[in-house]
């Protein structure tokens, strides 16, 4: 069964966009909803995809670490949903 699913995407560029990350995501997965967070100073986006958790804590393995406009991210699902 699919469910929406969180991947956590950190230390990402201060002029990030949720139009730039969605191209970005292209070549992995289409995400479904792409929510921008800056309360640390770095940007962060909390991405909503729906596929099987063990898809998507994959695909967060895949992401992580990639360069981003410069920037290494950092990907992660986090243990619980919110």
């Amino acid at each position: 069964m699919q469910q929406q699913v969180h991947i956590v995407i950190g230390n990402l560029p201060d002029d990030v966009t949720e139009e730039g990350i969605r191209e970005a995501l292209s070549a992995f997965a289409q995400a479904d909803k792409i929510r921008l967070v800056n309360e640390t100073g770095t940007p962060s986006a909390l991405i909503d995809v729906d596929m099987p958790r063990a898809q998507v804590e994959a695909l967060a393995q895949r992401i992580n670490g990639r360069s981003y406009q410069g920037r290494v991210l950092r990907a992660w699902v986090p243990k619980m949903d919110w």
